[in-house]
């Protein structure tokens, strides 16, 4: 398999891509100069040390020096009571833009799909309920849990 074969069939693992699309980006990249793929290049290589995870609700957030939770948890102003659960960093950003919520989230990290035997392999499950026993533990408990997952079979089932 050739380098153009390879990169299809990685594209073909990004969420919503299927092959005929899979193809035009392999194509868009042939179609760009050196300066563009380089550039591509090194933020790939740099995304995994610019990015880290937060440790308290699991998104993804710019490094900063020695910070290991997101700006969203180190607010203070935010209400510890309320803790929503969404499937995926987008969901979670979606619902910061609606400026509607002002609680904290959890990151599940995707769905269940209904015939999954372990769920435990698809969703941060044991990260979630350890999160919310040690939430109980403290002064400000947890008096809402929201469940905001997609409202699909697989959403119901998680």
């Amino acid at each position: 398999m050739n380098a153009f074969e390879k990169l299809k069939e990685l594209f073909t693992h990004f969420p919503g891509i299927g092959p005929r699309q899979a193809e035009r980006f392999a194509y868009f990249l042939l179609s760009k100069d050196e300066y563009y793929l380089e550039e591509l290049k090194s933020l790939l290589t740099t995304l995994k040390k610019d990015v880290a995870q937060c440790k308290e609700c699991m998104r993804y957030f710019a490094k900063r020096a020695d910070v290991s939770i997101c700006p969203i948890c180190a607010d203070n102003t935010r209400d510890e009571t309320l803790l929503m659960i969404v499937a995926k960093d987008n969901d979670l950003l979606t619902i910061e833009k609606s400026d509607a919520f002002r609680g904290k989230y959890f990151v599940l990290g995707g769905i269940v799909p209904i015939l999954e035997k372990d769920p435990q392999k698809r969703i941060r499950l044991a990260l979630l309920l350890s999160k919310i026993k040690k939430q109980d533990d403290q002064k400000a408990k947890l008096q809402e849990i929201i469940l905001a997952l997609s409202a699909t079979h697989e959403g119901e089932h998680t």
